[in-house]
């Protein structure tokens, strides 16, 4: 079975991973595609004088930062460009007038790269498939399109037929897609060496790379429906909760009664069966909430013992609880999942920001400028099972930490397509 070369995401030079995956081998590196942007920056330059070294134009340009190479290691199209100029390979931007046949008929293209918010990625066909999701190209021995997202623990096999519509998706989401067209290198062994930043996997190894992620993400979705509900419950009133016998036996508490919120009842014991890593176990309820099987447990016990234990003290009849006494002289300062996720504004309504969250991947939603910095926290909480307690959200222009979640977005001068990354630390 063949394998693919893959990149993980290294400080922000995803046009380099980009590139090579495209390339699918380790032909660039991040000087590689600085001496190109050098080259394209002194043309600039040249051209600019040409208006005089005094006039307002040259020194407004010789002010700005480059617009073909940011110090984050970020390249423009003209740099990727330039780079496959090697291998007579062209990018052409595909648009809704431009090229648009690319959206309609993809699979009779090479491969796309994709932008947005400064972060490329590369989407292209291999001759390697996927024996589940190209299972009729691979019985016929032929390859398949992969997703070679840096952000992604591995490349992730997309079927012929979803393709369109994954572009389609990008589309809408603003992402500026560029067709590539010519003839890509031929896609180097697996005994080739990965470079400074990649490795090739099998499909196999991909696979099992991309579920234990996905697993990870909904142990950490599960753990912050807990706590939100925890909160919820310790600051809006008090109403027992059923829960199956046997999850209530492995939580230490009897619990039984009814809620008056029916949507609450199942979230909580959806999260409650899957923050206990319920193997066979699916909470009375829950609507489908949490997957047959649960979210299974590392070690076949707790998947989070201190989570399981606040649910049932938290639960007892006669616990009401309390993020901190009045009496504390010295309160802890308010959890994430004290803030509650605001509603999504409309289309032409708030802002429009992007999140590189650890792990692999991108999120993005729309917020208002009165929105809570701890609001943005709940809503990744919950989308992407991040722990804000370990990790903070950073602007990458300036670059700065949003460490005080009772500020708004418009106090800390975020705005309109403002691209953020969750870090570790607080």
């Amino acid at each position: 079975m063949g394998s693919l070369y893959h990149e993980k995401q290294v400080s922000l030079l995803c046009g380099v991973h980009a590139l090579n995956t495209l390339l699918q081998g380790p032909y660039f590196t991040a000087n590689d595609l600085r001496d190109i942007a050098a080259e394209f920056d002194q043309r600039e330059r040249d051209l600019m004088k040409e208006a005089g070294v005094d006039s307002a134009d040259f020194l407004r340009y010789m002010a700005e930062d480059s617009g073909n190479a940011a110090v984050d290691g970020n390249f423009s199209i003209q740099v990727l460009t330039k780079a496959l100029d090697v291998w007579n390979v062209d990018c052409v931007p595909v648009t809704g007038t431009t090229h648009s046949e690319a959206l309609v008929n993809t699979t009779n293209e090479l491969a796309f790269l994709c932008n947005l918010d400064q972060h490329w990625f590369a989407v292209r066909k291999t001759r390697t498939a996927s024996p589940t999701v190209h299972a009729e190209a691979a019985a016929c021995g032929d390859g398949g399109w992969w997703n070679f997202n840096s952000m992604l623990p591995a490349p992730q096999p997309i079927g012929t037929t979803y393709l369109s519509a994954f572009l389609a998706q990008l589309r809408e989401e603003r992402y500026s897609i560029f067709a590539v067209r010519g003839n890509l290198p031929d896609e180097f062994g697996r005994f080739g060496e990965g470079g400074e930043h990649g490795r090739w996997v099998t499909v196999h190894e991909a696979a099992a790379a991309n579920r234990e992620s996905d697993r990870v993400k909904a142990a950490g979705r599960a753990r912050n429906i807990a706590s939100n509900m925890l909160a919820k419950l310790g600051a809006g009133g008090w109403g027992t909760i059923a829960v199956p016998a046997s999850v209530a036996e492995r939580a230490g508490a009897s619990l039984g009664g009814t809620t008056s919120n029916a949507d609450e009842d199942a979230e909580l014991q959806a999260a409650i069966a899957a923050s206990l890593g319920g193997g066979n176990m699916r909470a009375e309820g829950a609507g489908g909430g949490v997957p047959s099987g649960g979210v299974p447990s590392t070690d076949g016990g707790l998947d989070d013992a201190d989570v399981a234990r606040a649910i049932a003290a938290s639960l007892e009849p006669n616990h009401h609880p309390s993020p901190h006494p009045p009496s504390d002289p010295d309160p802890t300062p308010v959890p994430t999942a004290a803030w509650a996720v605001p509603e999504e504004p409309g289309v032409n309504e708030g802002i429009a920001l992007a999140f590189r969250v650890p792990g692999g991947g991108r999120l993005q939603r729309r917020f208002r400028t009165t929105d809570a910095v701890g609001a943005l926290e709940a809503w990744l909480g919950r989308e992407a099972g991040i722990d804000f307690a370990v990790h903070s959200l950073t602007v990458a222009f300036p670059r700065r930490r949003l460490t005080d979640r009772g500020s708004t977005l418009g106090e800390c001068g975020v705005g309109d397509k403002t691209a953020l990354s969750v870090e570790s630390g607080r």
